[in-house]
């Protein structure tokens, strides 16, 4: 489903009584997200498509419709090589003024991070989540679809209520989650509103916090080659 766009006359109304709540934190460039395009140059942003997309089939681990996996599409682990993701780290740590990030991994669990993810219009929707408090504190996606369709970046929302008010955005600590801090396990799917959307653009890296509630806005193509491509990443800070 396409979700609503919020609007400003909607301010008025009430949030109703005695129902779980959000923070609210509107998104703002260079304060809560942040964009850079022809992160790479030109050449080595197509270098890495291929990459990606030729990878042997037995690299790629299917999501929905495939499997039982809540995540769509199909993703591949080792996206970019070694010099690649540390010029992406190093433009991350200088936005948000932090000498030291890593990705969260323990025995018992793996953060998809550096991952390429391949969805096509039939294989997922926007889902509106926030990543894992304990496993992730900054987002980012590399765009890497030469000629994605429109709607099809990243969307950020906020809570709508039955009555239509507008709710927060933010999950906050000490809550990890969304089923932890509105206390439910599913909300209806037009539970929300679009809050702001980022255009899908070839060969752009955007960074954002990863306890805002965020999503996919979409995605599109039929064919391997004409998915939405994208590398996504997670990153926990002091």
């Amino acid at each position: 489903m396409r979700h609503e766009k919020y609007s400003e006359e909607l301010k008025d109304l009430a949030i109703p009584y005695n129902v779980a709540t959000l923070t609210y934190e509107a998104p703002e460039l260079n304060v809560n997200y942040w964009i850079v395009d022809d992160f790479f140059c030109h050449r080595d942003a197509i270098t890495i498509t291929n990459r990606c997309l030729n990878k042997e089939k037995k690299r790629w681990k299917l999501g929905s419709p495939y499997t039982n996996e809540l995540w769509p599409g199909m993703r591949a682990a080792k996206a970019l090589k070694k010099a690649e993701l540390e010029k992406i780290e190093a433009w991350i740590k200088s936005k948000i003024n932090k000498d030291k990030i890593w990705v969260v991994e323990t025995d018992e669990l793996i953060v998809d991070s550096n991952t390429a993810i391949l969805v096509g219009e039939k294989e997922g929707k926007a889902r509106p989540h926030v990543d894992n408090r304990k496993l992730c504190k900054y987002g980012a996606v590399l765009y890497l679809s030469q000629n994605p369709t429109q709607e099809s970046g990243t969307s950020f929302y906020r809570l709508k209520y039955a009555n239509c008010a507008a709710g927060g955005n933010l999950v906050q600590d000490p809550y990890v989650n969304l089923v932890d801090a509105l206390h439910t396990h599913a909300l209806p799917a037009d539970a929300w509103y679009v809050d702001h959307s980022i255009e899908n653009k070839f060969n752009r890296l955007i960074l954002f916090k990863g306890n805002m509630v965020h999503s996919a806005s979409g995605y599109f193509g039929t064919e391997k080659r004409d998915k939405r491509l994208a590398i996504t990443f997670f990153w926990m800070t002091d």
